[in-house]
């Protein structure tokens, strides 16, 4: 235990120091956030921070598959194609892509991470078993986890809450584990290590934006995260997915609203729900906070009882996001108002 803790500290510090190393490349080449009028923030901001919990989760990978070869094809499924991703997105964050390229590489890593799965993850709806890598599901699967992707880049909007909603499921995941009779499981307790050194230089007011290298990253390896988990220690997907309800609905309704009320839906806003709060608030380390505790007293014991009880997984997700609808609708997330 206290090897393991040492483990954690020192790949949390090396993601800390990588995160100001790499703070200081992106001032001097300018790759700099600049507030606008839809911006959630008044400072000039250096980004694709994101970049340190690339190359942290990389070593992690690599150190991990060392210690247990047998890991191996679930470290490689689980990092490669996002790291893939990621560089593309590193890239993105200096050179803006067009729409079109950026769809197409999230499909294909996306694609990768399908094909290298070592087995077969299901999705249980009722008294059925949903292979998400199967022929009929294959378009299914692909299209939930590239909005996945791009969900988590919309969410990543104020300081700190991208980090913390991963860090989040990797510890929520954590506890189902261990509430089931495991141990500690070495991918989920480093990957949260990692993104807890990011998050020190990331928290409001944030010294450092993730950048869409960080957040897209993060959208396939929570992805790849929840399979892993479904396979090795046999959590239904659906608890991933009820943690992760924050980001799913807040993202989802917004852009749905968006599109149905014939607004510009794929131009930059504000009006998610946790924007409209952190401008009322005028604190994004509140919000965050609220949706930490949301996330711990409502999500995490939800995921809990779609574990125990996984043919009832959707009809449980439904009651997670009944809160967050509440919220949205009181809100007006996703209305021009809010522009």
């Amino acid at each position: 235990m206290l090897t393991m803790a040492l483990e954690l500290a020192l790949f949390s510090a090396l993601c800390w120091l990588l995160s100001h190393a790499v703070r200081s490349y992106a001032i001097k080449a300018q790759v700099v956030d600049i507030p606008g009028e839809r911006s959630s923030h008044s400072q000039i901001t250096p980004r694709g921070g994101g970049l340190a919990i690339v190359i942290c989760a990389c070593l992690l990978a690599i150190y991990l598959a060392q210690q247990d070869p047998s890991m191996t094809a679930w470290l490689i499924a689980i990092f490669f194609p996002a790291s893939a991703l990621g560089l593309f997105s590193f890239v993105d964050d200096h050179r803006p892509l067009s729409r079109r390229l950026r769809m197409l590489v999230h499909m294909s890593c996306a694609t990768l991470f399908l094909y290298l799965l070592p087995t077969t993850s299901s999705l249980q709806i009722a008294s059925f078993n949903i292979a998400i890598n199967s022929l009929w599901a294959l378009p299914f699967s692909l299209i939930a986890i590239s909005w996945l992707i791009n969900l988590y880049n919309f969410m990543d909007g104020i300081d700190g809450i991208a980090a913390s909603e991963a860090i989040c499921l990797l510890l929520g995941l954590q506890i189902i584990i261990t509430a089931n009779g495991a141990g500690f499981d070495q991918i989920l307790m480093g990957l949260a290590a990692v993104i807890s050194g990011f998050l020190f230089i990331n928290w409001a007011p944030a010294k450092v934006f993730m950048g869409d290298i960080g957040s897209c990253f993060l959208g396939l390896v929570l992805a790849a995260i929840a399979c892993y988990c479904s396979d090795r220690y046999h959590i239904s997907l659906w608890s991933a997915i009820i943690l992760l309800t924050t980001f799913i609905y807040d993202a989802s309704w917004t852009l749905l609203y968006r599109i149905l009320s014939k607004q510009a839906w794929n131009e930059p806003h504000r009006s998610h729900s946790y924007q409209i709060l952190s401008r009322r608030w005028e604190s994004h380390g509140k919000v965050v906070c609220a949706m930490l505790a949301v996330n711990t007293f409502w999500l995490l014991p939800l995921a809990m009882l779609a574990n125990h009880y996984p043919a009832w997984g959707a009809a449980i997700f439904i009651l997670a996001c009944l809160p967050f609808a509440t919220i949205g609708h009181k809100l007006k997330a996703g209305h021009k108002t809010q522009l």
